[in-house]
């Protein structure tokens, strides 16, 4: 059976939901919570999820790391990993060009070759921090050195190490996942998109580790909007799908999917009339292809076609600070009371 998360609307909603949200989840049977980082720092949001579940895993996706060192990363999950006995999941990547480059400052080009050193300096870390055990470490990108003299001491973690999913898309770091990673963390991922061009790369980079492909958990948002009043299941999904089209990362799977004139009537009707663009041009093959909207038995129905293509889905609530912040709550609450029977 397919694993099943859900993700919080983190744009619109005060830090006092997140506690009641994070026990929704887990009340609902699901496997997995979900956070994202925009703005908001996702180990604090998981801190407070911590505190009022037992079961349910936490998940980041993604943690950005142009904001972070590999230890200072390493450190925040094991921080909520503690704190959560031992239910973190890091989701990890790059980070959007724009936001990373404007906002941090720092370059994001060569992805690949930034997460392979961010990840082989994030698990020597944890090693030295669990073991003491001397450690040092010099690539093109980062570095990392134990001091000869450490009065402070380590620190006790939770578990040897944590779970690293990276967030991936194009063919290089999904290899790269494949290589290292325990999980894959994608974003605009269709059936077809994941047999054709997702897979292929991951297994790849398996093959090249020696590993098994059941060893990486295959993992991707899935927008998902859910209401008894089918019009306004479809509005919300209409909104956060004709956001996600303008970003140039989800261009590979419009272009796989044949719904690059979609897309483009997308990026004109916003750069004219704004949110209510949006609205309008964002099309209903752009809303079938890219999210999971409708009644609750469509979403039902619909959440079976990654049955197989996934091994692990998150269906993601409507974020976009172009709904209300009471809107975004509907629309996670409705995930919930949709699917929790099937998770029970």
């Amino acid at each position: 059976m397919t694993t099943v998360g859900v993700s919080m609307p983190m744009l619109n909603q005060p830090y006092s939901k997140y506690p009641e949200m994070a026990a929704l989840a887990e009340g609902g049977g699901f496997d997995s919570l979900w956070n994202y980082e925009f703005y908001r720092n996702p180990f604090v949001t998981h801190g407070l999820s911590a505190v009022t579940t037992e079961r349910i895993k936490l998940g980041t996706g993604i943690a950005a790391m142009a904001g972070r060192t590999p230890f200072e990363m390493a450190n925040a999950a094991a921080d909520v990993d503690e704190l959560s006995g031992g239910r973190v999941l890091l989701g990890l990547g790059v980070g959007g060009e724009e936001w990373q480059d404007r906002f941090h400052g720092t370059g994001v080009d060569r992805p690949a070759a930034r997460m392979r050193e961010y990840v082989e300096v994030l698990q020597l870390a944890w090693q030295h921090l669990r073991t003491g055990e001397p450690a040092s470490y010099e690539g093109q990108f980062y570095r990392f050195a134990s001091p000869a003299a450490n009065p402070w001491g380590l620190r006790d973690l939770e578990r040897e190490r944590i779970p690293v999913y990276l967030g991936a898309l194009r063919p290089k770091t999904l290899a790269l996942a494949g290589e290292i990673a325990d999980g894959v963390l994608g974003f605009m991922y269709t059936p077809e998109f994941i047999e054709e061009r997702v897979r292929p790369h991951i297994i790849e980079g398996v093959r090249r580790a020696g590993r098994d492909f059941g060893e990486i958990d295959l993992t991707a948002y899935v927008v998902c909007s859910v209401a008894e009043d089918r019009a306004v299941a479809l509005r919300r999904a209409r909104l956060q799908v004709g956001v996600y089209v303008l970003f140039p990362a989800s261009a590979p799977v419009a272009e796989f999917m044949g719904l690059e004139e979609d897309r483009d009537a997308v990026l004109r009707a916003f750069a004219k009339d704004g949110p209510a663009g949006l609205e309008r041009a964002t099309s209903d093959a752009l809303v079938r292809a890219f999210s999971i909207a409708g009644t609750p038995d469509e979403c039902r129905e619909r959440l079976q076609e990654y049955d197989g293509a996934l091994s692990h889905v998150i269906l993601h609530a409507p974020y976009t600070p172009f709904l209300t912040g009471e809107e975004s709550e509907d629309a996670f609450r409705a995930i919930v009371s949709t699917f929790a029977p099937a998770r029970a």
